[in-house]
């Protein structure tokens, strides 16, 4: 990757289903004065080794993590990545789609997470959905955040500090 492409925003998709499954949708929006990314897509196997590396990484960042569902590990998995243009030859976004799946009870389920701390070098949200008979009842997190029945969004600014424990609680 060249040393000049800068993360400008990141931003996730989780949807919640009812049988414990977390499909998430996350991407990496980036500004690519030098059409590094651009230039990948002329010549497909450098591309592929790029978006296997992408993808790689991803895992691996993923396997770092602690994630837990009703105090159960649980392992998210890459099952895709792209790489796409928004708008500008200079504005790529990388895309992963990541999946897992959990036991969920009746009553309240507990969702949590560690993380290592950082403070972020660009603007982020999240959005979480639950089905239309949960209700979120409770949020652990350093971001901002605001429960919408059964929606939650969250976002963060460039400079501020996320991860660590985070936890959400919910009810069916």
């Amino acid at each position: 990757m060249s040393e000049n492409i800068i993360p400008i925003f990141a931003h996730t998709f989780f949807s919640v289903s009812r049988d414990g499954e977390f499909h998430q949708l996350l991407t990496y929006d980036y500004y690519d004065p030098d059409k590094y990314y651009l230039n990948l897509e002329s010549t497909p196997e450098e591309y592929e080794k790029e978006i296997e590396k992408l993808w790689l990484n991803m895992q691996g960042y993923l396997e770092e993590e602690i994630n837990q569902v009703n105090g159960e590990r649980v392992y998210p998995k890459v099952i895709f990545t792209d790489l796409q243009f928004r708008g500008s030859e200079n504005t790529p976004f990388i895309l992963w789609i990541i999946s897992f799946k959990g036991k969920f009870k009746e009553g309240e389920n507990i969702y949590k997470t560690v993380t290592e701390e950082e403070v972020l070098e660009y603007d982020c949200d999240a959005i979480w959905t639950f089905p239309e008979d949960c209700e979120i009842l409770s949020v652990t997190t350093p971001m901002d955040y605001e429960i919408m029945n059964n929606i939650l969004l969250l976002w963060a600014k460039k400079g501020d500090k996320i991860g660590g424990h985070e936890e959400i609680r919910f009810r069916f």
